[in-house]
């Protein structure tokens, strides 16, 4: 078993895996290649990608491959400023919930030449957001498949990227992936909300949808609340209270023995920080607080409450890492 060395990644670059699955075997049959995913990773061990679930965020950490399974990374082999790696990674959060293209992914090794839907498929996603950004990867961004990435002229090899797993730790690892969850209660939301408006195709057209019809905007906020989808961020503070709390980070660092794996997690914290890898919360904080001005729906009081807490907490995990490697880091590396 094996996973992939997230620690050797920076944002925006280009994860390709394949998988055991019929599907990823045909991929691979007509793509004359041996990969079948293609994975943006984005900070903190997560990874965005489009699958029939739609465009959604992974956890790396809990992603287990089978031995023979290919795994390969890629970056660009130019320099990218960081303004415009900020522009393609937040192309590709701009489409979370897009439906996936089955039929357009189907044609892809085909190479048509037209202009493709508005629905995502893994290496398409991709693409269009280097594209997006004016750095395009492929000749038509709309029809690329993971084969094409890895064959692009733009991009370079990143080494030493798997990391070998041991069954009882991939079963670990396996378990309790607060991302899948996230997932869920997203589809779940815009389920919701495609019922109301089929003009609802991410989660980005909520606001523009609710200015236009600022009548529904009671549906909208109750299907934001039936979802989960406020409340879902008590799962991870659940899950991990530690994070979020400076008394608990010390008792659990006191009583672990492997004290580096933590310490780690938190250089890994300070670094995404550092390189704004959650700024995004802070720009949905203000966009809402901006609606809210312009129009007091419920919709816009419940988003713009629910990024207040994120970035809340999200400073309260900044300021327990930061004190944690002032007092420890120098033990941890000894």
């Amino acid at each position: 078993m094996k996973r992939i060395n997230f620690s050797k990644l920076r944002k925006g670059d280009i994860v390709l895996t394949t998988s055991t699955h019929p599907r990823s075997k045909a991929i691979r049959t007509f793509t004359k290649s041996d990969i079948s995913h293609a994975m943006l990773y984005v900070a903190n061990g997560s990874v965005m990608d489009s699958t029939g679930e739609g465009v959604h965020a992974r956890n790396l950490q809990r992603q287990i491959y089978d031995d023979g399974c290919a795994i390969y990374a890629y970056r660009a082999n130019t320099a990218i400023e960081p303004q415009t790696m900020d522009q393609i990674v937040d192309y590709v959060r701009s489409e979370t919930g897009a439906p996936y293209a089955t039929f357009d992914a189907m044609r892809s090794p085909l190479k048509p030449e037209r202009k493709g839907s508005a629905t995502q498929f893994c290496s398409r996603l991709i693409a269009r957001a280097y594209a997006n950004a004016g750095f395009p990867l492929t000749d038509n961004p709309d029809f690329t498949t993971p084969a094409d990435l890895q064959r692009s002229d733009r991009l370079q090899s990143i080494p030493d990227i798997v990391l070998n797993v041991s069954e009882e730790d991939a079963a670990d690892l396996e378990a309790g992936d607060s991302v899948q969850g996230m997932r869920e209660v997203t589809n779940d939301l815009l389920e919701r909300l495609r019922a109301i408006s089929p003009e609802i195709r991410v989660l980005n057209d909520i606001y523009p949808f609710l200015l236009a019809n600022p009548s529904l905007d009671a549906a909208v906020a109750e299907a934001h609340r039936a979802s989960g989808f406020l409340d879902y961020w008590k799962v991870e503070v659940a899950r991990h209270p530690y994070r979020y709390d400076l008394v608990e980070m010390v008792r659990f660092y006191q009583s672990m023995a492997q004290k580096d794996a933590l310490l780690e997690y938190c250089r890994t914290t300070l670094e995404d920080n550092a390189a704004n890898a959650f700024a995004h919360w802070q720009v949905n904080l203000d966009a809402c607080s901006a609606l809210l001005e312009m129009k007091p729906l419920e919709t816009f009081r419940l988003n713009r409450d629910l990024y207040a807490t994120l970035c809340f907490n999200h400073e309260r995990r900044v300021k327990t890492a930061q004190v944690l490697v002032s007092v420890y880091g120098d033990r941890g590396r000894t």
